[in-house]
């Protein structure tokens, strides 16, 4: 019986190339090449990978005990391919140090074909990712019989991340909600500074049963919610335990002091018309596996996984420039941990035109790449929305989802 094909992956401390390249080549036996630093990495690799291309699929696991010495790194391939060349194998360079791709590139040339050997272009924004065959062809990801199916749990995994999906406790804040207060917002501005005041003014009081005599009442904004008033004895009593009501007060005090606005953009991305049909999370609080209890999650306001790459957006509704630039750098450096080049990263905010500006100058000097952190302010906001009764103009989103 013959044996398909073997691929042969340098395993780096961004599994999720390999990941790509194992996908789209789909080989019934893979050869994960790891050294003392990438073990984890190599572990979840693996299971990514099974659950991906199925039972049928089987492992090995070659060990470099140096991956800077060209000899330690020749041994482990040799071992790999034959020499007679009967055998199909493939090899993926994209991962690991800089110094073992060279060397195993090196030494699988004199034993393995060109048209075998691959790295992953991760492409920009007139260029789509694809597999480079050091032939000269290349065929991008999306033309494989069967593209590599990616999704935030996938993402996350490869990088020991769990996450825990945002559960909406009913009667939960709506869309039209989010809608009424970025209009009123739009309007008025320092309305947006309030109502983050109110957010800490409830967080503060903690026990929704203490805040029923100090209730959040909507119309002193001028706002018309599904919830006029909250909260109330009469919402609390309808929920079993005290978690449940500390939940449920969370999630309203939560939305009114800020993540209307990720919930409003999540809206607005689910109206455009994008393919592949992208999976939208809203609210992601995410923890590193081997995390103690103690430590602070890492949370991401909005992400966003169409086709091969991800999207990752921070929301603010301030406008000024230190928080702004504090976030923006801060979604920067994550979507970078979780997806390398692959990724994009974004900052809507309600800074008006000249600090946008200032805040897109300032990463793009940091980064200078074609996939630079993109900043969206006031005036982005006011173009997606339809409050000021004009048309919708979300093309330079959908623009920035398309690259």
């Amino acid at each position: 019986m013959t044996e398909g094909p073997l691929l042969i992956l340098l395993v780096g401390s961004n599994p999720l190339p390999s990941y790509l390249s194992a996908c789209a080549q789909r080989p019934s036996r893979v050869a994960l090449v790891y050294t003392e630093e990438t073990k984890d990495a190599k572990d979840r690799l693996r299971r990514e990978l099974a659950r991906a291309l199925g039972e049928g699929v089987t492992f090995d696991e070659p060990f470099v005990s140096d991956a800077t010495c060209a000899t330690t790194v020749r041994r482990v391939l040799d071992s790999l391919v034959p020499s007679d060349g009967d055998r199909d194998v493939l090899l993926s360079y994209t991962g690991g140090t800089k110094v073992m791709a060279a060397h195993a590139r090196l030494a699988f040339s004199s034993r393995g074909r060109p048209e075998h050997a691959s790295y992953l272009d991760e492409g920009d924004i007139k260029r789509e990712a694809r597999l480079r065959f050091d032939d000269g062809n290349s065929k991008p990801l999306s033309d494989y019989s069967e593209p590599p199916p990616l999704t935030l749990a996938t993402v996350l995994a490869l990088h020991g991340i769990t996450h825990k999906p945002r559960e909406a406790r009913t009667p939960a804040p709506t869309t039209g909600d989010a809608r009424e207060i970025l209009c009123k917002v739009l309007a008025d501005l320092p309305l947006a500074a309030a109502l983050y005041r109110e957010r800490e003014r409830l967080q503060e009081i903690s026990n929704p049963n203490k805040a029923t005599s100090e209730p959040f009442r909507a119309d002193r904004y001028g706002l018309r919610l599904s919830l006029p008033e909250l909260p109330t004895s009469e919402q609390l009593s309808q929920f079993q335990n005290a978690d449940e009501k500390k939940s449920w007060f969370r999630q309203w005090y939560a939305s009114i002091g800020g993540e209307w606005l990720e919930e409003w953009l999540g809206a607005q991305i689910r109206a455009l018309d994008l393919a592949p049909a992208p999976e939208i999370t809203v609210g992601v609080n995410a923890r590193w596996e081997r995390a103690k209890k103690e430590d602070p999650p890492m949370e991401i306001d909005l992400a966003v996984i169409r086709g091969h790459r991800s999207y990752f957006i921070s929301c603010t509704t301030d406008a000024s420039k230190d928080l702004c630039k504090s976030k923006l750098f801060e979604i920067a450096v994550r979507s970078r941990q979780l997806g390398g080049d692959l990724a994009r990263a974004a900052l809507v905010c309600l800074a008006d035109d000249r600090t946008a500006s200032a805040l897109q100058r300032d990463v793009d000097d940091v980064w200078g790449a074609s996939n630079t952190t993109k900043v969206f302010g006031i005036s982005d906001v006011r173009a997606w929305s339809d409050c000021e009764g004009k048309q919708p103009n979300r093309h330079p989103l959908k623009a920035w989802l398309e690259s």
